[in-house]
């Protein structure tokens, strides 16, 4: 299972913590989770991230796992991926901070590699950005890479991934919101 933060309380470049929007994002989330079995809310590095995951583990009773592998990122194209871009969006991926630059996704593909591995058996919250829970999903579809680009996401959205009849990979929700 894989969400996103709340609501910001302030500008990206300061790492805010989240709003009092986020905070009542974060109840109607997690009265929507309530019942489910969820034993560890997963959280990446970033101030909101971290805030949102404490208050959902808290409303759930469960356990509170920072990691790395759930940090913000932007899939951003290789020469050999480029033409596979958008052109009118090459100027804004031209722009991205280098700290945040993850080229053709690879970082965010053995995230999620390592992810699955860590949660097998197990049911998750993973709370993370925009361009992370979109790569997942496209992880999850097999589909192009420009693809993330085409999925926005709501703050404090739930999408839910789960297993079919043969242990595959399927999404069962996107963006409730």
């Amino acid at each position: 299972m894989t969400r996103i933060h709340a609501d910001a309380a302030g500008h990206e470049d300061a790492d805010p913590g989240i709003s009092d929007l986020g905070r009542r994002q974060v109840g109607a989330l997690a009265q929507r989770l309530a019942g489910r079995p969820v034993t560890e809310v997963w959280h990446g590095p970033r101030r909101r991230a971290a805030e949102t995951a404490a208050l959902i583990a808290d409303l759930l009773d469960a356990a509170l796992v920072p990691s790395a592998l759930l940090d913000d990122r932007t899939a951003v194209p290789s020469e050999g991926w480029r033409d596979d871009y958008p052109r009118h969006g090459w100027p804004w991926l031209d722009a991205v901070p280098p700290a945040e630059r993850d080229e053709d996704g690879r970082a965010m593909t053995e995230a999620w590699h390592e992810l699955l591995d860590a949660t097998a058996g197990r049911e998750v919250v993973l709370v993370t950005h925009a361009f992370v829970l979109s790569w997942f999903v496209t992880r999850v579809l097999d589909a192009g890479p420009a693809s993330w680009l085409r999925m926005p996401v709501a703050n404090a959205a739930l999408t839910t991934i789960g297993l079919d009849l043969h242990g595959d990979l399927t999404l069962e929700a996107f963006n409730l919101a």
